[in-house]
């Protein structure tokens, strides 16, 4: 009788799944194609789809299968407990109705300090809302994103769909390789001999809200869509039981902050339009895109000798290549600041913006990026693990090999290393000259393991020592086995709206 009873429902909780699956890339597609053929235009009927049970029920997943399902906001309500409680299709119902009704209002976010790795005493303060605030806010998210995704430029990375770090830094690699030979078939001559080093101070807390949803409003006509998210900036924290009010500032771990984030910040690619995506004064017999032109720009201006600046972001770090004078890096890094303080409300950071030669190398996104002489082809660009970063790992491996841990077993110790090195791995698999470091990082894991043995089981000689290692159960992974090449940006995976019908992926 249960079986019967609990078939039919299984049954149609999946086909709800299902249908949502289907439901939401057609409307993201639809979004996507009218923003592409509209560059200028506003999209003024998004209400109805942000409130449709299709989206509600796809966000409330999203928010489920999420991490932080298990922290509760301010309300004390996790996941789970509406699930037991509730339900959630009542839970979304309710919901639903609130928001056509007009009787949402966002609830402040509970405040949580995170600390700063490798930075004592420094914290990052972390907005946690309301589940509730969460599913809403996906909601929106998921109908917004293909508005702007077909603005956004070619040099923006950080928090797309089916971009990431590793194709930034090859986007950098790449600008930075040489082209032209010379007499002896070597490349001396470097198309950026400067860098700019951006880092924003406190982006998340400092946006202005006024610029920020000015530029919301050139995508989104909905008053109401952008009353909600009016609504969600201004709702405020609530951080040891005092309320702070947020008169600046996107909400910092909210589902939309990433996205907010990145409208506002997408003035920087803008202020470089002429080498980036060249649109202005565009000439009726021409046939390129504004990529093709801009790159054309590049190389005229670059042989005219006038400055070229080339900005990579991801997120709220990013780098402007200079082709110039140090003196013409200095002018645009003021000019930059002025800008930014100008139109976002921003400042740059005075100690970790710098000026540095491609020569001398800079670190971006954990790696190092540098020039490097090679006597067959000349100058080489190359990514780098930072020496840092390996000093890192190793002081970890050392810390859980250590002898307060000799009271844990063998397995529990290889649970605790292997997604360490995993994750590193995987990370720094891309880089120049990352087989050594790897396979050195793996000798020493080793090396810490025999000794950490050799401490908990001091009477045990090196053959019974060595017969407990065969004989267990977890396997130590290897970093040195993963297979290392150069990042590919063409794996970078376009996201299912973007694929327009009659593609080859499509």
């Amino acid at each position: 009788m249960t079986d019967r009873v609990s078939k039919p429902e299984e049954q149609s909780v999946d086909s709800d799944y299902q249908t949502d699956k289907v439901w939401l890339p057609n409307v993201q597609r639809k979004l996507y194609q009218w923003s592409l053929a509209n560059p200028e235009g506003q999209y003024r009927d998004l209400w109805n789809w942000v409130t449709n049970l299709h989206n509600l029920r796809y966000a409330w997943r999203t928010v489920a299968a999420n991490k932080g399902k298990r922290t509760p906001g301010i309300d004390g309500k996790t996941v789970r407990s509406i699930q037991q409680g509730l339900g959630e299709a009542m839970f979304l119902e309710r919901l639903r109705q609130e928001l056509r009704c007009r009787r949402y209002t966002p609830s402040p976010s509970r405040r949580k300090l995170i600390p700063k790795p490798g930075r004592p005493g420094e914290f990052r303060p972390l907005g946690i809302p309301t589940v509730k605030g969460r599913v809403v806010q996906c909601a929106i998210k998921q109908i917004m994103e293909p508005l702007f995704e077909a603005r956004f430029w070619h040099v923006s990375y950080g928090f797309r769909p089916g971009r990431g770090c590793h194709g930034a830094l090859e986007h950098i690699r790449m600008a930075m390789r040489p082209r032209a030979k010379a007499e002896d078939g070597k490349r001396h001559a470097l198309p950026y001999q400067w860098v700019i080093e951006g880092d924003i101070k406190g982006c998340f807390d400092n946006i202005d809200h006024h610029h920020l949803m000015d530029r919301v409003r050139k995508r989104v006509g909905d008053r109401k869509v952008n009353h909600t998210i009016k609504q969600f900036l201004k709702a405020g924290v609530l951080s040891d039981e005092q309320f702070l009010r947020t008169e600046s500032g996107t909400p910092q771990g909210g589902i939309i902050s990433p996205l907010l984030a990145n409208i506002a910040l997408s003035v920087i690619e803008e202020r470089y339009e002429r080498w980036v995506n060249h649109q202005q004064k565009l000439r009726p017999h021409r046939t390129c895109d504004g990529i093709k032109a801009a790159m054309n720009i590049r190389m005229s201006d670059g042989k005219a000798g006038r400055p070229v600046f080339l900005p990579i972001r991801y997120a709220d770090d990013f780098i402007v290549l200079v082709s110039g004078t140090l003196e013409d890096a200095c002018k645009e890094k003021q000019a930059l600041e002025e800008f930014l303080k100008d139109k976002t409300g921003l400042r740059l950071s005075p100690e970790k913006t710098h000026i540095t030669s491609v020569e001398d190398g800079f670190n971006f996104l954990g790696h190092r990026v540098r020039m490097r002489w090679d006597e067959r082809y000349g100058f080489t660009p190359r990514v780098e693990i930072p020496k840092a970063k390996v000093l890192d790992i190793r002081y970890r491996i050392k810390h859980i090999t250590s002898r307060s841990n000799v009271l844990l077993s063998l397995p529990a110790i290889l649970h605790m290393i292997n997604p360490i090195l995993r994750g590193w791995g995987n990370f720094y698999r891309f880089c120049t000259g990352a087989k050594r470091i790897l396979s050195s990082i793996d000798w020493y894991v080793r090396d810490r393991l025999w000794r950490w043995m050799q401490k908990k089981h001091p009477k045990a000689g090196a053959h019974d020592l060595a017969h407990l290692c065969i004989l267990r159960e977890t396997q130590l992974f290897h970093m040195g086995q993963l297979r290392v090449q150069r990042f590919q940006r063409g794996w970078m995976q376009t996201p299912d709206f973007a694929i327009i019908t009659g593609e080859p992926d499509a």
